[in-house]
């Protein structure tokens, strides 16, 4: 879900169950990797970068995200070294 706020866009995220501020949030840009935005923005360096190729899976972390029009959440492993954070 995505909020505008004025004339800038602010994506919704959520780290770890928690809603992240808005203005971490804002700091998530289009070409940012998941990873690099987790580990520099977030300060949480549990994921690492391998390979870089998404072969090694150091960088593996949980997608989550609710199905339109349900009630459903469906879960997902991605590499989050090639997923870009907005696409998460």
């Amino acid at each position: 879900a995505i909020r505008k706020s004025g004339y800038v866009t602010v994506p919704s995220l959520f780290i770890n169950g928690e809603r992240v501020p808005e203005s971490l949030a804002k700091q998530a840009k289009p070409n940012m990797t998941l990873l690099s935005y987790l580990r520099t923005v977030m300060g949480l360096t549990g994921s690492k970068l391998g390979c870089a190729e998404g072969g090694c899976g150091a960088c593996t972390v949980l997608v989550s995200h609710r199905v339109p029009g349900t009630q459903d959440i469906r879960h997902a492993s991605v590499n989050a070294c090639l997923m870009p954070v907005l696409a998460a």
